[in-house]
């Protein structure tokens, strides 16, 4: 029977502490029988991670600054203007490299170990793993929409309860099947929509859609998002306590971050 190949990617511009969560995280994951996973990262601007790396790298420094404070991260023009470009290189790898499935994972990511083992039993042509972030406004937001910039629509009381739900859009922890960028979809800007929906995301959402394919959103085992400095050190403190190697433990961290929101 012929394997399942799965490519882990991302574009890699981190906080060195955070990426070795991140790729620690990773090597907890179960895979099933019969799948086999790699990793290949686009390196940008962070050089000093590069040690850190276990798999496949490419350096493309694109020389843009990227603003990260203890409450928040901040997303310029210039830095989205980089995104599409990135990603697509890592579409690329996989279509060259002859993978089933491109999974992108954004590496300010803990993902849980049952992670590849629910999005693929998912058999949806585009999934994510919903993740949870609070704003500095102290509004909660997750990693998918219905509608336009980020409209929920009122779903999101819905995905805090465990299940797999139909979303408008999506991204950040995504798996897609290699047939949907046969299709020709990636991840280049829509000029004359991109002052109406911003980011890459949304324009690979977009073209998906029009090439008639849909979204999912898993939310069994939610990520943490460890997008600030604060974040972090909670995330630490909270490993460090609980021994998070132990899937236990990451039950407890899905329950306290319920009990915030």
């Amino acid at each position: 029977m012929k394997s399942i190949k799965v490519l882990i990617t991302a574009p890699l511009k981190q906080d060195r502490r955070i990426f070795k969560e991140f790729q620690n995280a990773l090597d907890r994951l179960e895979v099933p029988d019969g799948v086999s996973v790699d990793s290949f990262f686009v390196v940008n601007d962070c050089d000093k991670i590069i040690p850190d790396i276990r798999g496949d790298y490419i350096v493309v420094n694109t020389g843009d600054e990227y603003i990260k404070t203890v409450n928040d991260h901040v997303w310029t023009n210039a830095n989205l203007s980089k995104m599409p470009g990135l990603r697509n290189r890592t579409i690329k790898r996989m279509l060259d490299g002859g993978y089933d499935y491109w999974w992108s994972v954004d590496t300010d990511l803990i993902i849980h170990p049952k992670t590849l083992r629910v999005l693929l039993a998912a058999d949806k042509d585009i999934v994510s793993e919903v993740f949870w972030t609070q704003a500095a406004n102290g509004h909660w937001w997750c990693n998918a929409w219905m509608y336009d910039q980020a409209d929920a629509a009122g779903q999101l009381d819905t995905w805090r309860k465990p299940g797999l739900y139909q979303v408008g859009m999506t991204g950040a922890c995504t798996l897609v099947k290699r047939r949907v960028f046969e299709a020709g979809v990636n991840y280049s800007a829509i000029p004359n929509i991109r002052r109406v929906l911003w980011g890459e995301d949304r324009w690979f959402c977009i073209r998906a859609a029009c090439a008639g394919f849909d979204f999912w959103l898993d939310t069994h085992f939610p990520a943490e998002h460890l997008f600030t400095e604060g974040l972090y050190q909670e995330y630490m403190r909270r490993r460090d306590k609980n021994a998070w190697h132990d899937t236990d433990a990451f039950a407890k961290s899905e329950n306290r971050a319920a009990d915030h929101r």
